[in-house]
């Protein structure tokens, strides 16, 4: 498995080569030392600072969450995205009858259930 600035770093150079930039543009962008910047991509940041990452995603025009949206990082530790959760839960949802339905509604939000009419707008 990679390190944690192996994975930083092959993530930084698929983006700045999709978006057309060099290492030391990003640097620019990112206000941060050239130095800083190419250690980052040589590995030689063994794990680059939290301020430093937003920094990076500032510099990129993405928030911090987009910037570290990939594997093994946008997974929970039983191994499922939030996208997978997602899926899971809408089908449990088409799984419902209309009056386990209601009572779910009921019970999350405290209020009583809108006519389907309602929720289809």
């Amino acid at each position: 498995m990679k390190s944690d600035s192996e994975l930083i770093a092959d993530r930084l150079t698929k983006i700045i080569k999709n978006k057309d930039i060099t290492i030391n543009r990003l640097a620019t962008l990112s206000a941060l030392g050239q130095s800083s910047v190419n250690a980052i991509f040589r590995g030689d940041s063994a794990s680059p600072k939290l301020k430093t990452l937003v920094k990076i995603a500032n510099g990129l025009n993405l928030s911090l969450t987009e910037l570290l949206d990939f594997p093994p990082y946008n997974q929970r530790p039983d191994g499922s995205s939030p996208d997978q959760e997602t899926d899971r839960w809408k089908k449990l949802g088409q799984a419902l009858t209309a009056d386990e339905k209601k009572r779910v509604w009921e019970t999350l939000t405290g209020h009583d259930f809108p006519p389907y009419n309602e929720i289809e707008k």
